[in-house]
């Protein structure tokens, strides 16, 4: 039996979101092939390709960057061939959202290890001096968040901030700015930014829709199109909305999710916990509230997630 027979299931969206838990759910389903990706089709791969051979990628990322790419080149010619009618049955494509603070918490504490040098050199920079390296870290982050939030001021709000990303790209909307800020800020507000332009960056091109094309039932998002299915769940109604989600495409449910790689233990969880815990970062979440991407998934109901535990 060639892969072809199976169908074709991916895991779709911008990362630390139930992804690993999802895809090892689903492999539990007899019939699919299924993957997990952030970046799909030929838009993505061109794009893509820049970032990992610069030389302002670190080591730590260019290493990331090259395994993805591999894969998604095979992935997204593997997906072209459903959608062009090769393989008994269409494309079935599982995304999430995540309350945007909240994600960000879990992308800075995935990738510490990555951004520590950066956060230290600026913590010198600004005269932030502590006894240990984590209360040094700690403060230095919180000023990174605060001057997150007084960039996206300075564009115009989160909407206008997110617009002028898709429209110019990232070297040309802080082209205005000079060297006003270090590159930390600059690299994690780009981080930050991720949730609120991820589908008219990436799924956009890659299905040639976008969230309008997208339906809302029994508390997730469903579009079918031809020889494809998709279907959209929060993060935080993950649990309770598995078993809808797999109806939605058509797949058969297993009832629960099978959870993956807790980050609760992960090193120097403490300061990215107690930086995302400030006053800074909440005045950063009441700016990322007013994004379409934050409205459409209706974050500004939910309280500040608390917690952790996520991937």
């Amino acid at each position: 039996m060639t892969a072809e027979d199976h169908t074709l299931t991916i895991v779709y969206q911008f990362g630390k979101v139930a992804s690993t838990s999802l895809v090892n759910t689903l492999r539990m389903v007899d019939g699919l092939d299924v993957h997990q990706s952030h970046f799909l089709g030929e838009d993505a791969l061109r794009r893509i390709v820049p970032i990992a051979v610069s030389q302002s990628t670190n080591a730590y990322f260019h290493e990331h960057l090259l395994g993805q790419l591999s894969k998604n080149v095979a992935l997204t010619y593997r997906m072209n061939r459903v959608l062009a009618g090769h393989g008994a049955s269409p494309l079935k494509v599982l995304s999430l959202s995540r309350e945007p603070l909240d994600w960000l918490r879990s992308g800075l504490l995935q990738d510490i290890k990555g951004y520590r040098p950066d956060i230290l050199a600026y913590a010198s920079s600004k005269g932030v001096s502590s006894e240990d390296e984590a209360t040094t870290l700690q403060e230095a982050l919180v000023l990174v968040l605060s001057e997150i939030a007084e960039l996206i001021d300075g564009l115009g709000g989160m909407t206008a901030t997110a617009d002028a990303f898709l429209a110019m790209g990232g070297k040309a909307m802080m082209a205005p700015f000079g060297t006003e800020y270090a590159m930390i800020v600059r690299k994690l507000f780009f981080l930050a930014l991720r949730p609120h332009v991820w589908f008219e960056e990436h799924f956009r091109p890659c299905f040639g829709f976008g969230l309008e094309g997208f339906e809302m039932r029994d508390g997730i998002w469903v579009a079918h199109k031809p020889r494809s299915d998709f279907a959209i769940v929060r993060y935080e109604d993950l649990d309770g909305v598995i078993g809808t989600a797999f109806e939605a495409l058509d797949l058969r449910s297993v009832g629960t999710l099978v959870r993956s790689n807790v980050s609760k233990s992960k090193p120097l969880a403490g300061v990215v916990t107690g930086a995302c815990g400030s006053e800074a970062a909440m005045a950063l979440r009441r700016r990322m509230l007013g994004s379409r991407y934050a409205q459409f998934f209706q974050y500004s109901q939910m309280p500040a997630q608390p917690h952790v535990a996520a991937e």
